[in-house]
This record gives C-alpha cells, sequence and structure tokens, in this order.
C-alpha cells in the first residue's frame, strides 16, 4: 500500500474511534442508573451503629430515586464528600459500576479513646473526628477524663496518642491503667486499678524511662510499704519519683532511697502529711515546681 493510502487510513480510523467513544460516552450518560446500594463494612464492636436506612436518609432518599435518574447525573465524588462529613463514618467509597449501578460502601468509625467531658462524652477516631457516645455504640478503649477546648489546637485528645500507643503496647501496664485524666498537658495523671494511689507523669515525655521508674517503684517500694500508704507518686521530675502520703494518718516507716541501676538513681521522697508535692506547707502554694527535698535515712535492719 503506497504511503499516503496509510496515512489517509490512519487519519481516518482516528476520527472514527474519536467520534464512537463521544458517542459512546453520551450514550452512557444518558443511561438510567439500574439501582444504588449501600454496604456497612462494619469492624468488631461496630455492628449495627450505622445502618444503610441511615446511609440513605443522609443522601435525601437517593438510593431509592437513582433507578429513574440518568446515570450521567450522579455525582460520586459529591455523594463521598457528603458521607464523609458524617461523625459516624471513617471512610467511604462511592463507585459506578460497567452497568451504570452505583455501589457505596461505608465504614463505621474505629474510636482509639472515649473523652469524658464534664457530663458529655464521645468518642474520637486517630484522625480526630468526634462521635457522641450513646446506648447504641459502645466500644472497649482507653477512657480519658479532661477538659479539651474547641479552640485548642496544641492539646487535643490526639495528643495523647504516643500514650495510649505506649500502654496498648504492653500487656501489663494495659490491664493495670484504667483511666487517663488530662489536667494539662504537664500533668497528665493515670488512674491504675488499684484505687490508692493516683500516677502523675508530667508530660509525655521519656515515657518508657518514667514507666521503668513506676515498675520499679512498686516492686521495691510499695511491695513493703503498702499499696494504700500514699495517695499521689509524681513523675515529673527527672530521675525521681515523689511520693505524697495520703492524708489519713499511716503508720511510722522509714524513709528509702533505692538506686535502680548505675544510671537511673530513683529517690522515694515523702512528703508529709497533708502536704502536697513543692509546697512547704499544707494549704501554701510552693514558690517552684519542683520536688521536696528529703534527707535520706538508714535502711532498716
Amino acid at each position: 500500500m503506497p504511503r499516503y493510502l496509510t496515512i489517509i487510513f490512519t487519519a481516518v480510523l482516528a476520527v472514527y474511534l474519536a467520534v464512537s467513544l463521544s458517542v459512546s460516552l453520551k450514550a452512557d450518560r444518558s443511561q438510567r442508573c439500574p439501582s444504588m446500594t449501600i454496604e456497612v463494612e462494619a469492624t468488631p464492636g461496630t455492628e449495627g451503629f450505622v445502618s444503610p436506612d441511615e446511609i440513605a436518609a443522609e443522601l435525601d432518599n437517593l438510593p431509592a430515586e437513582a433507578p429513574a435518574l440518568p446515570a450521567g447525573s450522579i455525582d460520586t465524588q459529591k455523594i463521598r464528600r457528603r458521607l464523609l462529613g458524617m461523625d459516624k463514618l471513617e471512610d467511604a467509597s462511592v463507585v459506578t459500576l460497567t452497568d451504570g449501578s452505583v455501589c457505596i460502601s461505608v465504614t463505621p468509625i474505629v474510636p482509639v479513646a472515649r473523652i469524658f467531658d464534664g457530663d458529655s462524652s464521645y468518642y474520637v477516631n486517630r484522625r480526630g473526628k468526634h462521635v457522641k457516645a450513646g446506648p447504641r455504640f459502645r466500644k472497649n478503649v482507653p477512657v480519658i477524663r479532661g477538659h479539651f477546648a474547641a479552640s485548642d489546637t496544641t492539646f487535643t485528645p490526639l495528643t495523647l496518642l504516643p500514650l495510649i500507643d505506649f500502654l496498648a503496647a504492653d500487656t501489663v501496664w494495659n490491664s493495670y491503667i484504667t483511666m487517663i485524666e488530662a489536667r494539662s498537658p504537664r500533668d497528665i495523671y493515670l488512674i491504675p486499678a488499684i484505687r490508692e494511689h493516683v500516677v502523675n507523669i508530667g508530660d509525655l515525655s521519656d515515657l518508657p524511662l518514667k514507666m521503668k521508674r513506676l515498675r520499679t517503684f512498686y516492686s521495691k517500694v510499695l511491695s513493703e510499704q503498702g499499696w494504700e500508704k500514699y495517695d499521689t507518686l509524681s513523675l515529673k521530675w527527672h530521675g525521681q519519683i515523689v511520693a505524697t502520703k495520703r492524708r489519713r494518718k499511716a503508720p511510722e516507716m522509714p524513709v528509702r532511697s533505692y538506686d535502680i541501676d548505675e544510671t537511673v538513681s530513683i529517690d522515694a521522697m515523702l512528703a508529709g502529711d497533708n502536704v502536697a508535692p513543692g509546697q512547704s506547707l499544707h494549704g501554701v502554694a510552693a514558690n517552684s515546681d519542683r520536688p521536696i527535698p528529703t534527707r535520706k535515712t538508714q535502711k532498716a535492719g
């Protein structure tokens, strides 16, 4: 075949394909949508939290009206954006199948913590999305008590994710710590299962070292002196644990100092009765946020 005929044939074929594609797309856009289905991909513990009927209602019953609409008039991206705006949903996908039908698949929110703020309670996921807690949805997740102002972008429930993940990764701490109380970024408390004391870890810096010191204090001090002797253990200060005596009178026992190892030295410093860490007298605020120095006594026996 002469070269010029080949060029002409190729050009005609290209025009034909372009026209055919245009006609095909126009036909597809005018094709009726056979159906719009909704699937809820629930994770364990979220069954029944979101129903297909709720999703349909959020879309103004579009799934019921879809068979009367041209497939090209259904904006799948707009539908997805609207669904992602629902507080109950973690994710959503909306796809058009080859026959023109639309499939909607949604995933209920996957919470990482439950927040108790005064009289209100809500769940939060790793993206910071909130969903109000209710009888229909109960998830066994870490509990945090505290107030997080909506205007505060520096101290939010997501700020505590490193602590949540650290506790979850340790089977002992995960079962022992029942609640986190966030009073401020520098005063974060752990509430143990043994309700005799609370633990102030300060901020979230040096978590492994702080929890190592706490574990050693439990095994070497409280196991001998009793779990009920102190009401607050503070890990705020580097290399130290400050233990505050319970307000009720406790048996007189010598103050002991323990060395954990050659690199970390821990003093079990005990403040006086009714005197909080950092105070010199009961009810009188200290001038600085530092632990009370105490004299070490000789070990008994």
